[in-house]
């Protein structure tokens, strides 16, 4: 037999696992960098609590599949309808399981409980079974649905592991041989419905889509974003408005620009007092707060902006070229292809079963992991420890 070690690596190294964003607590950028914090995370204490009382150990029925241990209910019933369109339980209990290990992975560590944020957690895990519903339903429609090459072509990713890890990726997440299927195929789904309904990006999508700027900031609030005295402020208004003057007098722009910011600007340093991004910010939509990235995407390159107010202060902008901006090309179709699905998603009918509503999802984590964790030492050589319960998590 295989390593079973490897195999329960396997089972947590996402070889199944859908490309969940973890939004970060943004705690890494420059004091009064203009990019977006994140407010949708929960909010992570500075240091990890103290070790959690030990719980009981579940004692795990092997016997059972792990939906019906995990949940009592079976892979085909359907816990959520996307516009009348069932969404089986294998698949909606595997995303939530998904979110709750994105969740513990990121934020247990800090002390927050899982059960606190269940209604999060169940939201996220609806939006994923009605995205991914759409996308199967607006392929079908255009009729892009993967071809014969294509899904042959996942069984073949399907199978190149060998059937033993097939078998336990199938009972250690309770998926059917369809449910596989699709989730081997996702991608395939979005890629043709990219294909059918996006261009190949240009100059013009990507300028909207991508942008290269440095900036001079005056900052009006303190280093814990409290506002500072109405006299201060009026002081960085002045300076900004000194250094707006110099800037649309200069010879060279790009030259005298970089000698303000350097001396000026109030975009973080370093301990030595030099500036934490002196090259600026190349960035996307959403990454910077709004007000700068509005005046961001109106100026273009070479451009100068006037004064921008914004939490952070007063900030005098310079739209630069953004390096190899073809780069960009894939991720600027993907936003265009997700900003025409979005409004199907939010005009959907999806409507939740009462057995996922009544769902304790906490205990429903605690139960999976354990049935995975006691699944695979079963199925470990018989000179290894076998384990017949997992501590709960």
């Amino acid at each position: 037999m295989k390593n079973w070690k490897r195999l329960l690596a396997l089972l947590l190294s996402g070889a199944l696992a859908l490309s969940l964003c973890a939004c970060g607590s943004g705690d890494d950028q420059p004091s009064g960098s203009p990019r977006v914090t994140s407010t949708d995370a929960p909010s992570a204490s500075p240091e990890p609590s103290a070790d959690p009382e030990p719980t009981p150990s579940i004692k795990v029925d092997l016997t059972q599949d792990i939906l019906a241990f995990s949940a009592g209910m079976s892979a085909s019933d359907e816990l959520v309808t996307v516009n009348g369109m069932g969404v089986p339980a294998d698949l909606a209990l595997y995303w939530l399981y998904m979110n709750c290990y994105n969740f513990e992975s990121g934020y247990g560590m800090y002390g927050l409980a899982l059960a606190d944020f269940v209604d999060l957690l169940l939201d996220d895990t609806v939006s994923m079974c009605g995205y991914y519903t759409l996308l199967r339903q607006k392929a079908a429609e255009l009729g892009c649905l993967p071809t014969d090459a294509q899904v042959q072509e996942a069984h073949d990713r399907m199978a190149e592991s060998g059937q033993e890890e097939y078998d336990l990726l199938k009972a250690a997440y309770g998926l059917s041989d369809q449910s596989m299927e699709y989730i081997f195929t996702m991608n395939t789904y979005y890629q043709n419905l990219l294909d059918a309904m996006v261009p190949e990006a240009t100059d013009e999508m990507l300028d909207n889509y991508v942008y290269q700027v440095k900036h001079i900031l005056f900052k009006t609030v303190d280093d814990s974003r409290q506002p500072l005295p109405d006299e201060e402020v009026a002081q960085k208004k002045a300076q900004a408005e000194d250094a707006l003057a110099q800037l649309q007098a200069a010879e060279d722009l790009p030259a005298k620009f970089d000698e303000l910011m350097n001396e000026l600007s109030e975009d973080g340093r370093t301990e030595d007092g030099v500036l934490a991004a002196p090259d600026g910010y190349t960035a996307t939509p959403g990454e910077m707060v709004p007000e700068f990235e509005q005046a961001a995407f109106a100026l273009k390159p070479g451009e100068l902006s006037g004064i921008v107010e914004s939490d952070y202060g007063y900030h005098i902008i310079l739209r630069g070229e953004v390096e190899d901006i073809q780069s960009y090309a894939g991720a600027c179709r993907e936003r265009e292809l997700d900003s025409r699905i979005d409004p199907l998603l939010d005009s959907a009918e999806l409507v939740r079963s009462d057995a996922l509503n009544s769902l304790d999802v906490a205990q429903f984590y605690r139960r999976y992991t354990a049935y995975q964790a006691a699944l695979v030492a079963d199925r470990a050589p018989a000179e290894s420890a076998p384990v017949e319960s997992a501590p709960a998590q």
